[in-house]
Formats: structure tokens, C-alpha cells, sequence
């Protein structure tokens, strides 16, 4: 054999193996350009795009598509040095190699295909999301398979990967006849290529525009997705924009000022102060509904979408209580909802407070209810193991969790869980119990059916063929709902229980915007004792204010460590909204946004709310507005806060003393974390 002679063979056989690492590479350059082209269509303005940065994103995209491939050729070059020499020219090297070229080609061909789906419903390349999904594969599998024709798209990229393998099988007997010199040095320039252009090339590349879908375009999702892993866990100080610890408080505390904060009562170098609320103390029960994807552009109470509404049983209960008709989640996952309306923290950038471990006996609402004498509930239709639901809100006040093995095995079940028509009625059952027992309860209910797959038991409610798979959704999740609340004003406990009603975060992503605002807008409506009957407040809110407000609207005295305020006792042009979008996190006030993204940069942006459109502010004067250090304050604030473990239930003797009845045994306590 050559190669044991040291001799190279012919020339064609000297470049076989460059012509093979090429060959594929080409492959995976034309699916990357292909795969930027659909994106391109998929993009809800795709004829409004301005060529120029069309051509921006295009020129962009390649050369984060050319790192992307000399890393994919890297495995392929280090294998063709490794093999035994023995095994040159045999049959069974060459057709391991063929099949490892055919399995490669599939898997680039079913990334492809992945990003289009993922980009239709999020108008992103891989991101967070697409981290955390991956880390839960049970829901998710379920869902791609029950909502797209998974078993055709898997079976129909078998033709194209053999078809690519096929092409260069003629390379893939000459390659392993190269001179191992050559096929050393291919593999050591390629990774000097790696490791130069990885430093070399930044994320910030794909800001072409001023539109955060075309930018998102113009990047790699290989590349997007690596990048979100590594971010995922990565601290705040170094990537964000910060301010002296001393400045920070200082700032938090005309931030968090409201009406009922006692004079004074603000400790240093912290959110904790004095809550006094005006009016009686109420011991009402407290029911928190998270309405899954339910964004305002489907309610018409809020006029948000067409004129025919798809939640007539939520417009009829907004005349019933008070609705928040300028309210925003804090992100666009339950989770972001379910860390806002139990902690009342910002957002944080990278994962959840709800995934991260440290998260425990924190000062969270359920928890500081359960002080009160409290009984506190989850009701959920699908698993509290995905994103770690279950176990940060047993270690942050909740006492008893219902999840699908709950509930009985016929029950209708899609990938997320059992209908919400199920969920409601053993919430009910729950809360029935609870109420027996003779002390008021807190319950959060979280309901699943309006997400993909959009599968309902058609029962009372039959799916309507003039509308789409969403539409019918969150048409049954509203009937669902209403269903719900009928029957709760059958029991003895409806007239002395405060009621929220709330989307945990829009439908679905989309929009030119950095943080596409349309995507946020959620209802939230408060039904109940102490709660004005069809009222509308269009103070800016968003989900993180639910426990102070809650706990306004019971009278209850205490002392705080919430970012979020008491949106009814604002006034209407004090409200604030805080939310991420990938890895920028913003506030907006007024109708100003202060976006806060990598490498400390900031942005403004000029909003006008009603069209849920942001433009940017080109004065330079106001990147270093007070806006955009109050967003630092309250990110960074709460960051440093949360990282020093300042953020726990402390337990005074005031609260123990007004508790009635007195505190429960220590089991039923949460212990201090500072």
C-alpha cells in the first residue's frame, strides 16, 4: 500500500482527502444559505425587507456559516488521520465512512428543518428556548410529534442525506489513500482556522438592521445555540452594564417608592421596607390562574385583535372586576410568569430563577401567605419535574402539587398534560378540601391546552373549521375557564376569594423590534372582595407586580423584598414594565424602553404602545439617560441580591404576632436564608 510505503500516490490521490472535507463542507454551505433563504420568507415582513440589509444579513450570515463549517469538517479530518492503516482500502472502512457522511448530512438536513419550525413560532434562531427544551425531552418530543407530521419529515430527509453521500463516494475510497503528511496538515489548518475565527468573530455581526428578525436571520443557528448554552449560565457582571453597589440601592429605593411604603423603612443596601396598606386586613383566599399563551391580541375586552373576540367568557368577567388593559409578562416562557408572580423579581438574564437550585426559601407570595396560616396550592395538568416548576415552588411556600399522575389515566392528555377543563375541576376539588379545613387558602392553577399541539376533547365545545389550531385553543381555553368560574360561584368560598385571571405570555413571537412588545401584552384581570367592579386601570404593569398588588388588595401590613408595586395604587403614569427577549433585558416607562444587551450596550427606544411598535432613539444623550440606570438598578440589584442570598423570607415578630391564627409548627415554616 502507499501508505505504508510513505509514498503519495497520484495528484488527484494527494488532494482526495481535501476534496472529500470540502465536498461535505460545500453541502453544509449551500443548506446554511438555503436555510437563510426560507427564514427570509417565513418572516412575517418579508417583502417590507429593505434589500440593502437583506444583503447585510446575507453577507453576515456567511461568514457565520464559514465557522460553523470548519468546526463540522473538524471530526471528518481527525478521523481520516486516526484510522489504522490496516484499514485503508478495506470495504468496511469505506462504508463506515459513507454511513458517517450519510448520518452527518441527515443530521445538518434535520437541523434545517428544526430552525424553520422553531423560527415560524418564535421568529429566532436556536436560543434559550431552544436550551431548555432540550434539557426536558419527554414534553417536547411529544409536542413536535403530535403537532407537525414528524414521521414524513424524518422519513423524507433519509433521500437527500444518501443522496449527498452518494455523490462524494467516489472521494471517499481516494481519501484514505492520501499521504497521512497531508491529511495531518488539512486537519492541524483547520483547527488553527477554529480557533483563530472563534475569537474573531462576534455575535454583535448580526446586527445588521434595525430589525431584530432580520438580524436574527443573518446568524447561524448552530452558532445561536452554542452561544445561548454557554450564556445560560453566565453572570450578569462582565456581559451587562452595572452601577457601585451604593448608586444601585440607592436608585431601587425612589424606584420602588409607592404610596404605602412606611417613611423611612428602607434598609440599606436592599429592597426590604415597610408595607403599610390603607383599609381592613381581608384573610380571602387567593387564586392565581396562568392562562398558558393567552396574549391580549385574542381578548376583546381589550380590543387588542379583530372585532370578534375568541374569550367571551373573559370580556363578560371583566365587567366584574378590574382589568389591567396595559399588563406585560416578563418573558415569553410559563416559567418567566411563574418566577414574576411568586417572587415579584425581574427577569434575570440566562435561566430562570425557577430552574436554578440556589432558589429556595426565597420571600416569594405563597410563602409569605403560608406564614399568615395559609394553606398553599399548585394545580397543574402536565409533570412538575419540566423546568423545575415542582420543585422551586415546594421549596418557596407551596405545600401541595397536583400533576398529571394525578389525575385518572383516561383522561384527555396532549404532550403538555391533561385539558384544562380537567385541570379546573380537580382545582376545584382542591380547593374544595382546602376550604373544609377552616383556613383560607392561596392556589396558583396553571392550564395547558393552548399551546401546540392545540388538541381539546371535543365535547360541549366542538372545534370550529373557520378558524386555526391556535384560534380554536384559546377558544376552548376560555370556555374552559368560564366553566371554571361558574362553578366556583356555587361554592361557599367564591364570595371571600380574590380572583387573578392572566395570560403567563403571548401567543407567540414576532415582530421587527429588539423586544417585540405585541409579544408581551397579556390581560390581567383581579375579581374578588376589595376589588372595584368594571374598572379599567391603564397604569403599565407587568406580571412581576401581582404579589404586591395581591397583597394590597387583602390590607395586608408587611415587609417587602418585591421589585414589583401595587399597580391600583399608582398613579397612571407611574406603572413600569420589565421583560427579556433572548439575551436582552429592558424596562420600559412611560413611553420610553431602555433595552440592556451583551458587551454592556445600551439602547432607547421611542413606543408607541398602541401599535406595540418601538423606534429607536438616535440622540446620543440618551444612551446614558437616567433610563437606562434605573434598568441597570433593577437587573444589577436584583442580580447582587439574588447571587448574596439576600433575598429570603425573614420572619418578624410583628408578622408573627398579627398571624391569626398563630404560625403552624415547623414543618409548615420556612426558615430565613438572610
Amino acid at each position: 500500500m502507499r501508505e505504508a510505503s510513505g509514498q503519495p500516490g497520484p495528484a488527484g490521490e494527494r488532494r482526495a482527502g481535501r476534496r472529500l472535507v470540502f465536498g461535505f463542507a460545500a453541502f453544509a454551505a449551500a443548506l446554511f444559505l438555503l436555510t437563510r433563504l426560507a427564514l427570509l420568507v417565513l418572516r412575517d415582513d418579508a417583502l417590507g425587507s429593505d434589500p440593502w440589509a437583506v444583503a447585510r444579513a446575507l453577507a453576515a450570515g456567511g461568514a457565520y456559516d464559514f465557522l460553523i463549517l470548519l468546526w463540522l469538517s473538524v471530526p471528518l479530518a481527525l478521523y481520516l488521520v486516526l484510522i489504522p492503516a490496516r484499514w485503508f482500502g478495506t470495504r468496511l472502512q469505506r462504508a463506515l465512512l459513507w454511513t458517517g457522511i450519510a448520518a452527518a448530512s441527515y443530521g445538518l438536513l434535520f437541523v434545517a428543518a428544526a430552525e424553520c419550525f422553531f423560527f415560524d413560532e418564535f421568529e429566532s434562531r436556536f436560543n434559550f428556548v431552544a436550551v431548555d427544551y432540550l434539557v426536558y425531552p419527554h414534553e417536547v418530543v411529544a409536542n413536535i410529534w403530535q403537532s407537525y407530521p414528524t414521521a414524513w419529515i424524518l422519513a423524507g430527509l433519509v433521500l437527500p442525506a444518501c443522496g449527498v453521500a452518494l455523490a462524494i463516494r467516489r472521494v471517499v475510497g481516494a481519501a484514505v489513500l492520501e499521504a497521512r503528511r497531508a491529511r495531518t496538515a488539512l486537519l492541524l489548518s483547520i483547527l488553527v482556522a477554529c480557533v483563530a475565527l472563534t475569537s474573531a468573530v462576534s455575535p454583535a455581526w448580526g446586527n445588521v438592521s434595525s430589525d431584530r428578525a432580520l438580524n436574527e436571520v443573518s446568524r447561524n443557528g448552530i452558532y445561536t445555540f452554542f452561544a445561548a448554552l454557554r450564556g445560560s449560565q453566565a453572570s450578569f457582571e462582565g456581559l451587562y452594564r452595572t452601577l457601585p453597589e451604593r448608586e444601585v440601592f440607592q436608585r431601587l429605593s425612589g424606584l420602588l417608592a409607592e404610596s404605602s411604603v412606611a417613611p423611612g423603612s428602607f434598609k440599606s443596601g436592599s429592597t426590604l421596607r415597610r408595607i403599610d396598606n390603607a383599609g381592613p386586613e381581608r384573610r380571602s383566599n387567593v387564586v392565581v390562574v396562568l392562562e398558558e399563551s393567552l396574549g391580549s391580541e385574542f381578548v376583546g375586552a381589550l380590543r387588542r385583535g379583530s372585532d370578534r373576540s375568541l374569550t367571551p367568557s373573559l370580556d363578560a368577567l371583566a365587567s366584574e372586576g378590574t382589568l389591567l388593559t396595559r399588563a406585560y409578562s416578563t418573558g415569553n416562557r410559563t416559567i418567566r410568569a411563574i418566577e414574576a408572580t411568586t417572587s415579584g423579581l425581574p427577569p434575570l438574564p440566562g435561566i430562570s430563577i425557577v430552574r436554578r437550585p440556589q432558589s429556595q426559601d426565597l420571600f416569594t407570595l405563597p410563602a409569605l401567605l403560608r406564614e399568615r396560616g395559609y394553606e398553599t396550592l399548585f394545580v397543574y395538568g402536565g409533570r412538575t419535574l419540566f423546568d423545575g416548576m415542582g420543585s422551586y415552588l415546594e421549596r418557596n411556600g407551596v405545600e401541595h402539587l397536583i400533576e398529571q399522575r394525578d389525575y385518572p389515566p383516561d383522561t384527555f392528555t396532549t404532550a403538555w398534560g391533561v385539558a384544562d377543563e380537567a385541570i379546573f375541576e380537580r382545582a376545584l376539588a382542591e380547593m374544595d378540601g382546602l376550604a373544609r379545613a377552616g383556613q383560607p387558602f392561596y392556589a396558583l392553577v396553571l392550564s395547558v391546552t393552548n399551546h401546540r399541539p392545540f388538541l381539546f376533547p371535543e365535547g360541549e365545545l366542538r372545534r370550529d373549521p373557520a378558524l386555526s389550531g391556535r384560534e380554536n385553543a384559546v377558544r376552548y381555553a376560555d370556555w374552559a375557564l368560564g366553566r371554571f368560574m361558574s362553578a366556583a360561584r356555587r361554592r361557599s368560598w367564591y364570595d371571600d376569594t380574590l380572583f387573578v385571571l392572566m395570560g403567563d405570555h403571548g401567543a407567540r413571537v414576532y415582530g421587527a423590534a429588539e423586544i417585540p412588545l405585541a409579544s408581551y401584552e397579556v390581560p390581567i384581570l383581579l375579581l374578588g372582595p376589595g376589588v372595584e367592579r368594571n374598572r379599567r386601570v391603564d397604569t403599565l404593569a407587568s406580571s412581576l407586580d401581582i404579589p404586591p398588588t395581591v397583597l394590597g388588595v387583602l390590607g395586608l401590613d408587611y415587609d417587602s423584598k418585591f421589585f414589583g408595586r401595587d399597580v391600583l395604587r399608582l398613579a397612571p403614569d407611574e406603572g413600569r414594565a420589565l421583560m427579556t427577549h433572548n439575551s436582552s433585558i429592558a424596562l420600559l416607562e412611560g413611553r420610553r424602553m431602555a433595552v440592556l444587551g451583551l458587551r454592556s450596550t445600551a439602547r432607547v427606544y421611542d413606543c408607541d404602545l398602541d401599535r406595540a411598535t418601538c423606534s429607536e432613539d438616535g440622540s446620543a444623550r440618551t444612551v446614558d439617560s437616567g433610563l437606562v440606570t434605573d434598568a441597570v438598578a433593577y437587573y444589577w440589584g436584583a442580580d447582587l441580591l439574588y447571587g448574596s442570598r439576600r433575598l429570603g423570607l425573614e420572619r418578624t415578630r410583628a408578622q408573627t404576632a398579627r398571624a391569626d391564627p398563630p404560625a403552624a409548627a415547623p414543618d409548615r415554616t420556612v426558615a430565613p436564608s438572610g
